[in-house]
């Protein structure tokens, strides 16, 4: 389906620079698409807004409601910026992936009549697990700093390890072993973050690209666009719950280890 390719039997895509992979050229696009459409949107502010600053603004604010809701006034400031932007490549990405020609322009050989793409030009940013590897390995870093930040070192430890539910006396020195053990298993907990995370969005992304151009082909050219489409709906839908569930989960990672520093706050 939209296929435009020629034979090569390369397969690096970008010969000298094995570095930079048909993934990575598809985020570079899409970071610059983002770029472009805010400098275009705020290029003159005004008092009554062009619908792309209306429509950006709405955005903001929406987002920005929503994460304040979970990590609260204290921590807002902070965590925004970085997850915000988690949330605007994530979804961008994933409808990338549904363009035409992304996946299907590039250099491939000649099956059984039939010629297949081997290697595309441009590869779904989040259909590489490098990619999202690379997402959750920035929030586990920023995660990590924001924490020990907030509660201290000392505190941090605590949080994880020290007993829970405001215990004293003996009773607390009693359990002592359980909360470490407790604990334990809460540094594993924290570890298969940096898993699921990026697992979760690469499955879905993955697979869904895969269906698409699978239903396509199997009706060929002209049927599969019809077919398939009910199928690019779907895949608009979940590249949004993605990149929703993506900066959701960030934004409760960072509530779990600052509740108790905004509680302090908060009085």
């Amino acid at each position: 389906m939209f296929l435009i390719a020629s034979v090569n039997p390369k397969a690096d895509p970008f010969p000298g620079f094995s570095w930079f992979t048909n993934s990575t050229m598809d985020a570079v696009l899409v970071v610059a698409a983002i770029v472009l459409f805010v400098q275009l949107a705020t290029r003159k502010v005004s008092v009554i807004p062009t619908p792309a600053q209306n429509f950006l603004e709405w955005l903001i604010e929406t987002v920005y409601a929503a994460l304040e809701s979970i990590v609260g006034k204290h921590m807002i400031r902070q965590v925004f910026p970085l997850l915000c932007s988690f949330f605007l490549f994530i979804l961008v990405a994933n409808w990338s992936a549904l363009l035409p020609g992304v996946g299907t322009i590039g250099w491939g050989e000649s099956v059984q009549g039939h010629f297949e793409v081997t290697t595309p030009l441009l590869r779904p940013a989040n259909a590489d697990l490098n990619m999202t590897l690379a997402l959750t390995s920035l929030f586990m870093v920023c995660w990590l700093y924001w924490s020990i930040k907030e509660t201290g070192l000392v505190g941090f430890l605590l949080h994880i390890f020290g007993p829970k539910g405001g215990l004293k006396g003996f009773l607390k020195y009693l359990l002592m072993p359980i909360f470490f053990g407790v604990g334990l298993i809460e540094v594993i907990s924290i570890a298969s973050r940096g898993i699921s995370l990026p697992i979760r969005l690469y499955g879905n992304i993955y697979a869904g690209k895969s269906l698409v151009h699978a239903m396509s082909e199997i009706a060929g050219p002209w049927w599969g666009i019809l077919i398939s489409m009910p199928f690019y709906v779907l895949e608009i839908l979940i590249g949004l719950l993605q990149a929703l569930v993506f900066m959701l989960l960030c934004a409760v990672y960072i509530q779990l280890s600052t509740a108790h520093e905004e509680g302090e706050h908060s009085h």
